[in-house]
């Protein structure tokens, strides 16, 4: 995954253009970064390990045709073999590519036996080898599109072609135009300043990009017509991907997210990891904030297995639980930057005991995955805002499907359940990505009812943890007191401190919707401020099935909290004291 920036031009072009418009796409990427280009006949590829934005690649020359990204490490570690562009055998071909191929294990192991040689542990380096010794680009670029399954945008030059070809499977892809240039890009704002206008690449279509036309092929070869955009954004919003914070940018991907964390997720490596839970003496789910969150949702759908699962806070586990692991346990260490110090100094003690650690991170190459003996990549692409919201939808996503593995070994589940999962998954993002616009207004309406010293958030079930978590929001976004309290828990003792105006927050649960019923009566003989979060509540949530209401639940959450803190003008992205990774 990653963040694609191209140009072709009639006259040559200074590349230090590349390493600006990188940084607008850092959100997308910054593991590592990269540039193609051609001069005098040759394909010179130039690499870095890091952040764009820190660490520039060094070029000084200009070129006609010029391809760049930066990367976001989801398969391989964040290395130079592993930074794109990626080359065929001959060094002929340098491909860029944003998203995730399905099948690549079985296409690179054809092509290894064919005598293809691999240099990375990339899923994107099989498409130079796919494309490698042809003489039609356009011919084999649909070969690639049509046999290469996946969510992916790519782009990819050669030599002895002043052309950028580009191929988009699902990930979005623009063409800036200019009289003298074309430019490729993954997204609008990054081309702000740049170009006027710009192409909408449709998806599942071929793109013959030259200095002065381009031309655009469905799948069966047939040129069509894209539909052309005008390119107007502010700096400051263009570094955001259009949006305002990171923060807001960062809900909206949580349908893309969703997808990507279910298919990236590999066989191999789920048929161990479930093993390893199937077998263990006991187990334990380790994470703090919004992974612990994660964690006890999860709970439930272990619960479902006949499998109990011990959740503890991280900073908690070496005082009381760790007198416990021995040779047999196993710890489920959960952290999306995999750099926080209360889950290492955790899985480190745990280990001296004997546990095998799995860990879940959304940073390979972070340390958690250094120390696991397995480890799981959540893949919800760089999160740039302090407060999580894709990183805990997909962790939820990748916890439920290592159940539904480790239930395959005790004959609890069968195939058909993780088919049926993939399916509600994609229903459940279709819907977001319609109704996110609609659920963002009402949040805008709702935010002055809640802009109050202190609110409560109350739910039952599996959803009792989203009201842990979406009170967590609230504190980070709009550094506003709130506490996430069980549904029935709130008549004994807590509603005493409510009076008229208090705002309490009621996710309905699944189950226990009577006691739902009850607590919104008393509050409202009390005269509280009431906000529903349901299929037909204030904040209205999108119909899920039972273990995927938590996504379905805290997205309504997450842009109350959002909203809240623009209406008080807070540093959204950057709540002071916090970072994303508490590593003291």
């Amino acid at each position: 995954m990653g963040g694609i920036f191209a140009f072709v031009c009639k006259d040559p072009m200074d590349l230090s253009i590349i390493n600006k418009s990188l940084r607008k796409l850092i959100y997308r990427g910054y593991d590592s970064a990269g540039i193609a280009y051609l001069k005098d006949g040759d394909l010179v590829i130039k690499k870095i390990v890091g952040n764009i934005s820190k660490n520039e690649i060094n070029v000084s020359d200009k070129a006609r045709v010029a391809i760049g990204h930066t990367r976001y490490a989801s398969r391989g570690w964040p290395t130079l073999e592993n930074a794109h562009p990626l080359t065929d055998c001959n060094g002929k071909i340098a491909v860029v590519m944003d998203g995730i191929l399905d099948d690549y294990e079985k296409i690179r192991d054809d092509l290894i036996t064919k005598g293809h040689k691999f240099v990375s542990t990339t899923d994107t380096e099989i498409i130079p080898h796919l494309l490698e010794n042809s003489e039609d680009y356009l011919n084999s670029s649909l070969i690639v599109l049509k046999r290469v399954r996946g969510i992916y945008s790519l782009a990819f030059i050669t030599i002895g072609a002043d052309k950028i070809f580009a191929i988009n499977s699902g990930q979005p892809l623009m063409i800036g135009i200019t009289p003298e240039c074309k430019y490729v890009s993954s997204d609008l704002p990054s081309l702000s300043g740049i170009a006027e206008n710009a192409i909408i690449v449709p998806e599942n279509t071929i793109a013959v990009i030259s200095w002065n036309e381009v031309k655009v092929y469905n799948i069966e070869g047939n040129e069509v017509k894209p539909e052309i955009k005008r390119v107007k954004y502010k700096e400051e919003i263009a570094e955001k991907g259009g949006f305002p914070h990171f923060m807001l940018k960062e809900i909206y991907d949580i349908p893309q997210a969703l997808i990507n964390s279910f298919n990236s997720l590999m066989e191999k490596y789920l048929s161990l990891a479930s093993m390893i839970v199937y077998g263990a003496k006991n187990v334990y789910i380790i994470g703090n904030g919004t992974s612990l969150h994660a964690g006890f949702i999860s709970s439930y759908y272990f619960s479902e297995i006949s499998l109990n699962v011990n959740v503890v806070s991280a900073a908690e586990f070496p005082y009381y639980a760790l007198k416990n692991v021995t040779t047999g346990s196993v710890i489920i260490a959960i952290s999306q930057s995999g750099e926080t110090s209360d889950v290492i100094r955790s899985i480190k003690m745990a280990k001296q005991r004997g546990a095998v650690i799995l860990g879940i991170t959304n940073s390979v190459g972070s340390r958690l995955a250094l120390e696991s003996n397995v480890y799981l990549p959540i893949t919800a692409g760089p999160e740039m805002a302090v407060p999580a919201t894709k990183t805990f939808t997909s962790t939820i996503v990748v916890l439920k499907v290592l159940s539904l593995y480790t239930g395959l070994h005790s004959g609890k589940n069968d195939r058909s359940e993780i088919s049926s999962l993939k399916s509600e998954i994609e229903e459940l993002a279709k819907q977001l990505m319609v109704r996110l616009p609609e659920m963002e207004k009402e949040a805008e309406k709702l935010a002055p009812k809640l802009d109050k010293e202190s609110l409560y958030i109350s739910s039952s079930g599996i959803n009792y943890p989203i009201a842990l978590e979406g009170a967590l929001k609230f504190k980070e976004a709009s550094m506003t007191h709130a506490e996430g309290i069980q549904l029935g828990e709130l008549l004994h003792g807590p509603i005493v401190l409510t009076n008229k105006g208090y705002p309490v927050i009621l996710i309905k649960p699944v189950e226990a919707e009577d006691l739902y019923n009850k607590v919104i009566r008393s509050i409202k003989e009390r005269g509280d401020v009431i906000v529903t979060v349901a299929e037909d509540g204030d904040m209205k949530s999108i119909k899920a099935t039972r273990d995927l209401t938590p996504i379905s639940n805290v997205i309504p959450l997450h842009l109350l909290a959002y909203k809240l803190g623009v209406r008080k003008g807070l540093p959204i992205d950057t709540p002071p004291g916090l970072v994303k990774a508490v590593i003291v």
